[in-house]
């Protein structure tokens, strides 16, 4: 076999954004905090809001520390080659793939658009 041939049979990495790989490490953004928190006035006692807020902050904490094991799992699987980051344009295709309505949608779209146009008068 060629070196081109070896190339193109070798397994390629998966392409995992670092979300993705800390959804799965259960250590996503949206885990952080607890949104009923946030009022003010509510028929609690003092006492009783403070126990609330005290295992808010635990779960925050043990949530922190997940999310910075995975940052650390996510450094070593990249260093070894099982996965990779998502190109530049493989983020805007995805972002390109929502809502219509949505402006970064819009703005990936633009984007994605004008690189094409890009390449094709560098061929010419």
């Amino acid at each position: 076999m060629t070196q081109t041939e070896l190339l193109l049979t070798a397994p390629q990495p998966r392409v995992l954004d670092f979300e993705a790989f800390a959804v799965k490490r259960h250590a996503a953004m949206t885990d952080l905090g607890e949104a009923a928190l946030h009022k003010a006035h509510t028929r609690q006692s003092r006492r009783q809001r403070q126990r609330q807020l005290d295992a808010q902050q635990q779960r925050d904490h043990e949530w922190a520390t997940r999310r910075a094991q995975a940052r650390d799992d996510y450094a070593d699987m990249i260093a070894r080659g099982e996965i990779r980051k998502p190109t530049r344009r493989e983020r805007l295709e995805r972002t390109a793939q929502g809502h219509p309505d949505n402006p970064s949608v819009q703005a990936a779209r633009r984007l994605l658009a004008r690189m094409d146009a890009t390449a094709a008068s560098d061929i010419d």
